[in-house]
Formats: structure tokens, sequence, C-alpha cells
């Protein structure tokens, strides 16, 4: 059966027959719920897939995000500077950290501020613990990772009582710090790391389930806007680490060059087992110091544009401030990587049998409220 116009009407004339598929757990009319691991990522919130197939081949995808945490950049321009990092922590619960740096560092920037040095040490140690915790956590797909991600989440909580949801980061520094207790705990904790990510890449050099699979080559991430992972993993060296504040802490990985799902599985193995070396210098160098900075209790940035950016899991997290001078923004503008691997995905599944979707989306990472925001 062929149907003449797409859903949305995006698809035309001669489309082969629709297949309606939705991620997340609350039921979504006329969808077929496709059966993820509720523990993965890509499983909270909703976002559907109107897919045309010929047979059991997609031949056409339309994704549209769902609703989770929208209209955030609106409530940006009603919160002062400091309640606002709040909203940033609930984008991506499986990297908050980097949520609430990418905006810090941006008021920061806007007020000529520069943190103690302990600060921006320990901002890079809770950043790459964050990558681990979500890398691991994709990497659920392949093999039982859960273990590692439990340990990153109880490193969060020892650090800052909260388990999802740290808010560590403040104008200023941060919040708590870490004590050589908790330094020590870290450090014990990329054993377990490493065990998991050398167990991961085992399996996947052990099969063929992922090669070939929903491939973004280098001119597909360039197109789309595609960084971080996926886009290393087409061969484009990006990082934003390399000219960070620690960048001779940056620790690289080899680009892989296929782009497909199993590249891209590949890469956040190999880069877990990065970061684990970064957590470990940054642990051990530490340097003493205080890690915030006395500040009034109003602030007002300059007028003006003001831009950051930092390596999120899933590639470059970027805002932009607009201040007229007053205590709250009038624009904050989120550019959220996720975003750019769903609008992606809307290539790479074309060509993809029904039975292998599952593998196809969960190779190219996303968290609802990143995406919808």
């Amino acid at each position: 059966q062929y149907y003449h116009t797409w859903r949305n009407g995006k698809m035309g004339v001669g489309v082969p027959n629709l297949g309606a598929f939705y991620v997340g757990g609350f039921p979504l009319p006329g969808h077929e719920s496709l059966p993820i691991d509720p523990r993965h990522p890509a499983a909270t919130g909703v976002i559907a897939f109107d897919l045309g197939f010929d047979g059991d081949t997609v031949v056409a995808a339309d994704i549209r995000p769902g609703w989770l945490h929208r209209g955030a950049e609106k409530l940006f321009e009603v919160r002062d500077y400091r309640a606002l990092i709040m909203l940033g922590d609930r984008h991506d619960w499986f990297s908050s950290t980097t949520g609430e740096l990418v905006i810090t560092l941006a008021v920061e920037r806007a007020l000529g501020l520069m943190p103690p040095t302990r600060a921006i040490w320990l901002r890079a140690l809770l950043a790459e613990l964050a990558r681990i915790h979500s890398h691991l956590a994709y990497l659920s797909v392949v093999t039982n990772t859960w273990p590692g991600v439990e340990r990153m989440r109880k490193a969060f909580v020892a650090i800052s009582g909260n388990r999802v949801h740290p808010m560590l980061c403040r104008v200023g520094g941060l919040s708590a710090d870490a004590t050589s207790a908790w330094l020590a705990d870290v450090i014990a904790a990329q054993e377990v790391v490493g065990r998991l990510a050398r167990a991961a890449l085992a399996a996947l050099e052990g099969t063929e389930r992922f090669r070939g699979l929903a491939a973004l080559d280098a001119a597909a991430c360039r197109q789309y806007g595609v960084t971080g992972p996926a886009a290393r993993a087409a061969g484009l060296d990006i990082d934003a680490r390399r000219t960070g504040l620690l960048a001779e802490m940056f620790e690289p990985v080899s680009v892989g060059q296929a782009g497909d799902a199993h590249d891209r599985l590949k890469l956040l193995a190999e880069e877990i087992l990065a970061s684990a070396t970064m957590v470990r210098r940054l642990a051990t160098d530490l340097p003493d110091g205080p890690v915030s900075t006395p500040l009034s209790r109003r602030l007002k940035v300059p007028e003006g544009e003001h831009v950051a950016e930092v390596e999120a899991p899933w590639g470059i997290a970027s805002v932009l401030l607009v201040s007229r001078g007053g205590q709250t923004p009038w624009r904050l503008a989120l550019r959220t990587p996720t975003f750019h691997n769903v609008a992606a995905l809307e290539r790479a599944l074309v060509g993809t049998r029904r039975d292998r979707l599952i593998d196809a989306i969960t190779s190219l990472g996303y968290a609802v409220g990143d995406l919808d925001k």
C-alpha cells in the first residue's frame, strides 16, 4: 500500500507503507512502542519516528521531538543569573554537569570573572566523570555497563548530595569542594570503568551486529551540524577540549572512518578510557585553594553578547547570552548537541531494516530534555 502524502505533508508522492513508532515511557496514540531498555537514555520522555518502508527497509524518516523540558530558553529570561543555572542542569541528566557548566562559563566571561584554579580543575574532573557516566549508559546496548553507571552516580551523590542533578556549578566557582577521601574513591572507580570499557570493545570486535548500520559520513555530519563522538567516528577530529583552559590534560583518541554504529560505539568505549586517564591526572594533581569567589548578592551582567562552549558527551554545547545590563538575561539561547544528532537520524535511518531499528537509534545518542529544549 502506498501513501500519497506523509503524516505531516513532508514526504510527497510514492512513499511505501507508513510505520509510526515512539520511544519513551508515555504511550503515543497511533504509534507502536519500540522496546528499548527503559534504563537506556533514549527511553526517557517521548520521541516519535514516522517511517516509510519498502518491505522491511526504511526509505524515508520524519522524527518529531517529544515533550519534556520545553520552554527553557524563555524561562531563562525571568531567572536571575544564579537561578538559571538550575535549568541548564536538567537538559541532559546523564551529563548534568556540562549543562550547568556552559551557562556558568557564559556568565563568568560576561563578567570578566576567572574562578579559582582549584575550581577550574575540579570542574574539568566533574565534566569527565559526567562523560564517563553518559558514555557507559549508551554502551549498555553492547554489554552490561550499569555497574559503572551506578559507580559514577554514587560519586556525584557523595560530593553534591544529588543523584541526578548535582547543581555544583556556581558563578565564581563551585558550591562544594572535594575531600581527599572522595578523590581517592574516584581514582579507584576508574579501574571499574576501564574494565567495562574494555569489555565493550571486546564485545564490539566479536560481532558484526553494528557494522555498516546507520552510517553518517563526514559530509553528512557537517551538513547537520553533528559534533562529538558521531563526528569523530566519521573522521572529523573536532573536540572543544583541545582549546579549553586545561588543554594540556586532554587525552585524544583515534578518530574512526566508517561513521557507522560500530565506529560510534567503539569511540564511546575508547573515550571512556581516555576520560579515566584524565580523571586520574586531575584528581592526583588537584591544586590546593578555595573553590569559590565571593560575589555580591545580585549580579548584573554588562550589556552585550557573550558566548561559551564546552565539549558535552555527545558534542559541542554552547550558549549565546544577550544582556541589556539587568539582573536577568534578555536572551539565552542554547546549542544542544543531541538536537543535531536526531536531525541527522532522518538520514542515517534510511536503509535500516525494521529489525535493526533499535540498534540504529541507540547508536546515535540523544537525551529528550537536551533535544526538545
